[in-house]
């Protein structure tokens, strides 16, 4: 551990405060010019300003809670001659050039702790084949994938991650780190678009319309309530929830109760022993729900997000098993070589995870887990409805008919018989979950317009009840959320809408579709639309005389 330990003198502090307040109440920005430095900081400033080493550093430090309490550059950047980092030149003391989050841990020890037990620590690379880099130039992962998953980087010196992804040197402000846009500098993107699921969300819209208002500076442990209008990304996942035991946190998977990342949706046991079940990650997340929701909100929102988890696995299943089919019958090829070094055989592709890559049914195969497998759940627990649907649950349906196609056009028997069907059914060669009714409200449409689903298939509602009690009986969903379904299973009537009378406005917006819509009457909006029969020919119509 790097020590090097600096105090200023109670009365420098004070000045420093003082110039913050004066900036606060004038609106100038602070510069290092602005602030009494210690001795040793003021050799660094004097020479990266003779230099011209990047000084506008110095400014961002001005601004800082660490420069307001006392804290100089080398209590950061001190340094061992031997450490991995270590930079010197003549004249120049020892210093660090890249302060791990082990110089963090001198004064923020239990954040950096629990950062590392968090999923954003987690080793990417042990759970994503090397094989990446087969597919695509190094070069292009080193300022892609990388640049997001140094967050887990591991350190020479034991430590994990970079603090400086969230908390931008060398300012570290808070509002930056709480700010949404801050984590959307990683979550964004096809493959886990949480920025664009947030801002579609009423919570992040709130957001977009107030937050250039919100003070986020914030400490969440000590108000006695939450002070802005709507959450951002850490007070769900970070922030402490005043007047509860949910304390604030840097182990950003305390809340987690599902792996919703993976290429199967399972119940996280990431530190259970520390952390406890997922069950009580899942009581932590509502306990934040509860600050602004009705508990009875929350819980139906919570079973709708585990069906839609559970009805991904069900769709991944059918992926799995057509791909290992074409493998079995030679039309998808594991890839396999030689290492240089050593002449051992390497497999470079694994079919259930990546099909290995070079097919149209490897890239079906692939995407529908890593993108749109990943905006059906994350769009869905985080309450961005075209996420679930058109970036979501569309896309997969069309992966997997496209997927039996491909095998269909190649000669498998089973692919044909599903690909020529003209039956509905073709598109659900998977079983179904449901949740009946709606999740927020009890919808009459349904007694008009009754989904297909619920006409073609047989038992439709014993079905999806058989199916969710298994999920309960294997420990994936609660009792509460069984007991919760069954509810509705038990006055499915209600809520399929069919103990209301006819809705006044249905009977006058289909008289309205009728006079609008007509395709046999002349006068009709929609008949003038489709028959105005231009003069004018088309540019292309000569070329296929």
């Amino acid at each position: 551990m790097r020590k090097y330990s600096l105090s200023l003198p109670k009365v420098t502090l004070f000045l420093i405060a003082m110039v913050m307040m004066l900036v606060a109440s004038t609106g100038y920005a602070v510069t290092y010019k602005d602030i009494t430095l210690d001795a040793e900081s003021q050799k660094c400033v004097d020479c990266h300003e003779k230099e011209r080493i990047a000084p506008k550093v110095h400014d961002q430090y001005a601004e800082s809670a660490h420069a307001q309490n006392g804290i100089g550059c080398l209590d950061c950047h001190s340094a061992e001659a031997s450490d991995f980092d270590a930079y010197t030149k003549k004249g120049h003391p020892v210093v660090a050039s890249h302060p791990t989050p082990k110089d963090c841990a001198t004064c923020h020890e239990q954040e950096v702790e629990e950062h590392t037990k968090s999923k954003h620590a987690y080793p990417f690379w042990l759970y994503a084949a090397a094989d990446r880099a087969v597919f695509e130039p190094i070069v292009g992962t080193k300022q892609g994938c990388e640049n997001c998953h140094n967050l887990s980087a591991m350190w020479p010196d034991g430590s994990v991650g970079e603090c400086d992804i969230c908390h931008s040197k060398h300012s570290f402000d808070v509002s930056l780190a709480r700010n949404p846009n801050t984590c959307g500098e990683c979550h964004l993107g096809p493959d886990h678009p949480q920025k664009e699921i947030y801002y579609e969300s009423k919570h992040g819209n709130i957001f977009a319309a107030k937050g250039k208002d919100w003070d986020l500076s914030y400490n969440s442990s000590e108000v006695d309530r939450i002070p802005i209008e709507a959450p951002v990304c850490s007070t769900c996942h970070m922030d402490a929830v005043p007047g509860t035991s949910v304390k604030s946190t840097h182990n950003v998977s305390e809340r987690l109760a599902w792996e919703a990342q993976a290429p199967w949706s399972y119940r996280t046991i990431w530190f259970e022993e520390e952390l406890g079940t997922w069950e009580k990650k899942a009581e932590r997340m509502k306990t934040v729900c509860k600050t602004c929701h009705a508990p009875t909100f929350i819980d139906e929102y919570i079973l709708v997000y585990d069906l839609v988890n559970l009805q991904y696995n069900e769709i991944r299943r059918q992926f799995v098993y057509w791909t290992k089919k074409y493998e079995s019958l030679g039309l998808i090829k594991v890839l396999k070589d030689k290492i240089v070094a050593t002449g051992e055989e390497k497999q470079f592709s694994n079919t259930v995870l990546n099909a290995s890559w070079y097919t149209a049914a490897s890239e079906l195969m692939y995407n529908s887990w890593h993108h749109e497998g990943r905006r059906f759940r994350m769009g869905s627990a985080m309450a961005a409805a075209d996420y679930v649907q058109w970036h979501g649950i569309w896309e997969l349906q069309h992966n997997l008919q496209a997927m039996i196609a491909w095998g269909a056009e190649r000669g498998v028997e089973e692919a044909k018989k599903i690909y020529e069907s003209d039956s509905p059914a073709k598109f659900f060669t998977y079983k179904l979950y449901d949740f009946p009714g709606s999740l927020f409200s009890i919808v009459t449409a349904e007694q008009f317009n009754v989904p297909a689903l619920y006409k073609i298939i047989p038992d439709y509602w014993e079905k999806a009840k058989a199916n969710v009690e298994q999920a309960y009986k294997k420990e994936l969903i609660t009792e509460d959320a069984w007991n919760l379904w069954m509810a509705r299973y038990d006055n499915l009537d209600k809520y399929l809408g069919k103990e209301y009378p006819p809705h006044p406005i249905y009977d006058a917006y289909d008289k309205r579709r009728v006079k609008e819509l007509n395709l046999n009457d002349p006068k009709t909006p929609l008949y003038k639309a489709v028959h105005i029969d231009l003069p004018s020919p088309s540019p292309a119509d000569e070329l296929i005389k």
